[in-house]
């Protein structure tokens, strides 16, 4: 990266804007390996609160200096195949297990308040192509997700999605 490259990121991570204790991210600032803290999503209509994949669903997200990202996602004691593997699970094993995870990939540029996720992979075939948009921001050691309003589970409405990751690299 060289000097100053060094420099132009120093720059970037001064450069973010204060609100209260939480602070707007930027590019450098997103760096690193982040492991999910909570996942929950709110509803547009009535307020209420979801954790479409459980209070203690597990994940990763990942952001590299050269503009990849990755992120899996997983519900909380997803079960075993019973068939001993994906392959000869029956169908509805492999449904909920389809269901109760996402993982994608791709490139990801930064532009202001926003970061978008250029899909490359996902087990989302829908996805594939197509940008995610996230806001993210920093609230100490913990990168603060929001989405747009996506369907979610448990029955596909349109709901606001926050993912608080905590970072681990």
């Amino acid at each position: 990266m060289g000097m100053m490259g060094g420099l132009l990121r120093s720059l970037l991570a001064l450069s973010v804007v204060s609100a209260g204790n939480a602070v707007a991210a930027d590019a450098g600032a997103l760096v690193g390996v982040w492991k999910l803290v909570e996942y929950s999503t709110t509803d547009p209509d009535s307020g209420e609160r979801f954790h479409p994949f459980g209070r203690d669903a597990t994940g990763y997200l990942m952001y590299t200096a050269g503009g990849r990202m990755s992120a899996l996602l997983q519900a909380e004691n997803r079960p075993r195949f019973s068939g001993g593997n994906r392959i000869n699970a029956p169908v509805e094993q492999r449904a909920e297990a389809f269901s109760s995870s996402t993982a994608y990939m791709g490139r990801y540029t930064f532009e202001g308040a926003r970061v978008i996720h250029h899909v490359e992979l996902s087990t989302n075939p829908d996805w594939v192509g197509a940008d995610q948009l996230r806001y993210p921001r920093l609230e100490g050691n913990r990168l603060v997700i929001t989405t747009p309003l996506l369907p979610t589970r448990p029955d596909g409405k349109m709901r606001e999605s926050t993912l608080v990751w905590e970072k681990v690299e």
